[in-house]
């Protein structure tokens, strides 16, 4: 060892004491190293127990991580799935559904061509023997009157034999025996169109029609009204869009039958009823809605939609339905002035019909004593000849006359209703259906057109009981004077006058009802 490692107490040689003293403090210094070695090892020891105990946790937090986003995943996949599934199967409801109201709306457009077929068919066969009968009575009629003129001439020829013997006998007479002539029958003259009174009737009826037709405008601006307000609504939107297909399906499915509406009727009022009670805002003016004049106040503006919606509803049902089958109209009109008669549909004691009524006024303008030439674009306007879109070119004839038909046998159903049982007043009394008789009995003669016979007749089938009922003697003679002598004003060779005449010989047939 070098002198240089050794401690400087060791190197004297004269201290004892100090060797020792390093000695000892070296056997310290070597177990304080072995202490302090000791100490880092269990340190290093418990680091790493405690590092191999975090690393554990660490893999059983990533594996408890791991499974619980593998179960999120397994549920949101299969979250994704049922709502996949249950896409699928509302698509394949909606298809289905589709497809059964396409199958229905096929069978009912076959079921109308084969009725109108039919009835064209019946039409023309009653026409045909009216063509056979007329022509027969023409034939009969000239054999009787070349009858009667060979009899006249026998007559005559047997009176110069007589005249010419008495002449010979007494021919200072013969003057005063010449026979006097015949006189003539005159013709009676046509009746005078324009008189003050037809013209006066006119300005009111007119004026009557103006004031529906801007009810039925104030229901086109309600409808945008609705529209805006929807898009500001979320909720209004739904249930307002909701609620039409409701009411929509509901009138669609009126049906005849003792109890075959009630379901119906119960969706059509508990549909306006929830109207009523979640959205009382907006509102509209009631003035707008009615033809008189009334105290105004405001109306939920959904209900008055929704009643408009059901108007139209009604219109078009009338229209596809009663068109085909007029015995129809009866339910439906049942159905409708229930609804615009019941009290919690009543705005101060006064209903809504009007708006009804105004749609009317829109699509069947003879109801109420207007008239036209069928030759003019303007005549048929005001005949209520609709055109198959805005602008364009006029339905069929056919079609027309079908339209008349369905709308003419809706309007009976509607305003030949009995309430004398009922605790509701009556919407829309019995004697709006005299006045729609008179107004189109009262069209002056030259202006009646076969829309006036068609509407006259839907008018007067299916509906002569109600008529009696109310009206007794007075709808005998009303009637009688309808089959008997309006078709004679008819333009020549109407198909539709020799149909009304012959609703008389029905009557008699199979109702045993003689006029």
């Amino acid at each position: 060892m070098a002198v240089a490692d050794l401690s400087p107490w060791k190197a004297a040689k004269d201290s004892p004491s100090r060797q020792l003293l390093w000695e000892l403090s070296r056997l310290a210094l070597a177990e304080q190293e072995e202490s302090l070695e000791r100490l880092d090892q269990a340190c290093r020891e418990r680091g790493a127990l405690l590092k191999s105990a975090l690393d554990e946790a660490a893999a059983r937090h990533d594996k408890v991580r791991r499974d619980a986003e593998a179960e999120g995943a397994r549920i949101e996949q299969e979250r994704q799935q049922a709502k996949a599934r249950r896409e699928a199967e509302h698509r394949r409801q909606e298809e289905r559904e589709r497809e059964a109201e396409a199958e229905r709306e096929r069978i009912e457009r076959q079921r109308a061509a084969t009725q109108r077929a039919e009835r064209a068919a019946t039409q023309e066969r009653e026409a045909q023997e009216a063509r056979v009968k007329a022509e027969k009575d023409r034939q009969d009629a000239q054999k009787a009157k070349a009858k009667r003129e060979e009899e006249e001439k026998e007559a005559t020829a047997q009176k110069k034999v007589e005249e010419e013997r008495r002449i010979k006998e007494a021919a200072t007479a013969a003057a005063r025996s010449v026979p006097k002539p015949q006189p003539t029958l005159p013709t009676a003259g046509q009746a005078e169109a324009n008189t003050p009174q037809q013209t006066r009737r006119d300005s009111e009826r007119e004026k009557e029609h103006q004031r529906y037709l801007e009810i039925h405008k104030t229901m086109k601006q309600l409808r945008e009204f609705m529209g805006q307000q929807s898009k500001q609504n979320v909720k209004l939107k739904t249930k307002m869009g909701d609620m039409r297909r409701e009411l929509r399906k509901s009138v669609g499915q009126l049906r005849e039958g003792r109890g075959a509406n009630i379901k119906q009727n119960k969706a059509i009022g508990d549909t306006l009823g929830e109207a009523l009670a979640l959205f009382p805002e907006p509102k509209i003016s009631l003035a707008t809605l009615v033809a008189q004049p009334i105290q105004d106040v405001q109306v939920p503006a959904l209900f008055v939609y929704l009643l408009n919606h059901f108007a139209k509803a009604v219109i078009a049902q009338f229209i596809k339905e009663a068109a085909v089958s007029p015995t129809i109209a009866d339910p439906i009109g049942t159905a409708t002035v229930n609804v615009f008669a019941k009290k919690e549909h009543l705005v101060n004691g006064i209903s809504l019909i009007d708006i009804l009524i105004a749609k009317f006024h829109r699509v069947c303008p003879p109801l109420f004593g207007m008239y036209g030439s069928e030759r003019t674009d303007q005549g048929r306007e005001r005949l209520g000849w609709w055109r198959e879109y805005p602008g364009g070119p006029f339905v069929s004839t056919q079609m027309h006359q079908d339209r008349m038909t369905g709308l003419g046998a809706g309007y009976a159903a509607i305003s030949l209703r009995n309430f004398e049982t009922s605790r509701m007043t009556n919407s829309y009394p019995p004697y709006h259906y005299w006045r729609a008789m008179a107004g189109i009995l009262n069209v002056p003669a030259g202006q009646v057109t076969d829309t006036h016979l068609v509407l006259l007749r839907a008018l007067l089938s299916n509906s002569e009981a109600r008529f009696f009922h109310f009206y007794g003697e007075s709808a005998k003679q009303l009637m009688q004077f309808a089959v008997n002598e309006y078709p004679k004003r008819a333009p020549r060779d109407s198909v539709a006058a020799t149909l009304l005449s012959n609703l008389g010989n029905t009557w008699r047939k199979d109702k045993k009802l003689y006029l």
